[in-house]
């Protein structure tokens, strides 16, 4: 965590006071007088200041993100604040594309819409590439770090044109609304849920940085993803997008607890696979049994198969995150389409999507007797820092 005590010392009081107080005072004069009771005065507030960003998870993740610049501008507020002025100018011109804007507005008016009880207490962060941080911790409560990293279909318009596969049949690769399938897990319960509103296709920030572009020939299901290759421009831009992704994801990891740090998918209805399927390659053992509980849960709720990492086991993210912090509950999880999507997966069924969202957010109410049938005692309820 960023000591902005620490930082506030390291520069004059001239610059602290021309950011603090740039109507009281003119930061560009020669010189700046003020007496002694006005400066403690000043300087009274900034402790009280800077104590509550330490204190506030949320103040913390948004100053450093603002302080670093590595986001460029970003747009802050809670649900009510973005929802009013989704259609303005400055709202609409803030995104790289209309089309970008679009997906962002279309998330907002869902998740305001269907949680009414969140509008002023849930905190949203988006930036200009269609990350959307949407901030439900709940303090000293069960909190999940969710990821759906893959629910975007959007794509800056000169790199599309470059793809060789169509829009129609990338859709039917794309991780279609698993935002929805996912996010209620956070909105319902508690934590902090990172969304992409870009796609894969373009860069794909699952997997590591030698493999985040597609190339021509990378991937078993598309032999030719470009018809012409990327400038050297783009390529840079997408993997700035890239980079920025797992500082945000970093620091948030730094400003939070978390009980759980999930990953969801969605996974295509090729022959053989199961209707679910947890991705464990990354938990260390200790958590294991409260995963067979889970599967035991789904089962009992009509899902079957439900699999252990078939036919994935965990993207790079996890990968990432259990190496930083190898004693985290890092799992994924993959839902056949097939629940929730026509069988042409050309449209979602919003019955059966909303209903397989219910059960998966329900398998995560883990209580005493579900760990102790699973031999293994775990207090969800603490806050030891992941």
């Amino acid at each position: 965590m960023v000591k902005f005590k620490d930082f506030f010392e390291k520069i004059s009081p001239k610059k602290v006071l021309a950011q603090i107080s740039p109507i009281l005072i003119n930061p560009t004069s020669s010189g700046i007088q003020i007496n002694l009771s006005r400066r403690f005065l000043i300087f009274q507030l900034l402790e009280k200041l800077t104590r509550r960003i330490e204190d506030d998870p949320y103040l913390n993740f948004v100053s450093i993100l603002k302080n670093y610049k590595v986001l460029g501008s970003i747009i802050t507020g809670n649900l009510h604040e973005l929802h009013r002025d989704r259609n303005t100018l400055y709202f609409k011109n803030f995104f790289i594309d209309r089309d970008l804007y679009k997906m962002v507005k279309q998330d907002l008016e869902w998740v305001y819409n269907n949680y009414e009880e969140l509008r002023e207490s849930l905190k949203l962060t988006v930036t200009k590439r269609g990350i959307i941080v949407y901030d439900n911790h709940q303090q000293n409560q069960f909190n999940v770090l969710l990821l759906t990293i893959h629910s975007g279909t959007w794509i800056r318009r000169d790199i599309e044109d470059k793809l060789a596969i169509t829009r129609e049949k990338r859709l039917l690769d794309e991780d279609i609304d698993t935002h929805k399938i996912y996010g209620p897990l956070v909105l319902d319960k508690g934590g902090i849920w990172i969304d992409n509103k870009a796609s894969r296709f373009a860069c794909d920030y699952n997997r590591g940085p030698d493999r985040r572009i597609y190339a021509n020939k990378s991937e078993r299901w598309i032999k030719q993803v470009w018809k012409e290759e990327l400038s050297i421009a783009q390529r840079n831009w997408l993997i700035e997008g890239y980079e920025e992704f797992y500082f945000t994801l970093d620091k948030l990891i730094d400003a939070y607890k978390f009980n759980i740090i999930f990953d969801g998918h969605s996974m295509k209805d090729a022959k053989g696979r199961p209707q679910m399927s947890f991705g464990t390659k990354y938990i260390p053992p200790f958590y294991m049994p409260v995963v067979r509980s889970m599967q035991r849960k789904l089962n009992n709720l009509g899902y079957n198969p439900v699999s252990l990492n078939v036919p994935y086991s965990g993207g790079f993210i996890l990968q990432w995150l259990s190496q930083k912090y190898p004693a985290a509950f890092t799992l994924s999880m993959e839902v056949n389409k097939l629940l929730y999507m026509t069988k042409n997966r050309k449209r979602t069924k919003v019955t059966l999507l909303e209903k397989m969202s219910s059960n998966i957010s329900a398998i995560f109410d883990i209580d005493d007797e579900d760990a102790l049938q699973s031999g293994f005692k775990l207090n969800l309820k603490s806050t030891s820092k992941i």
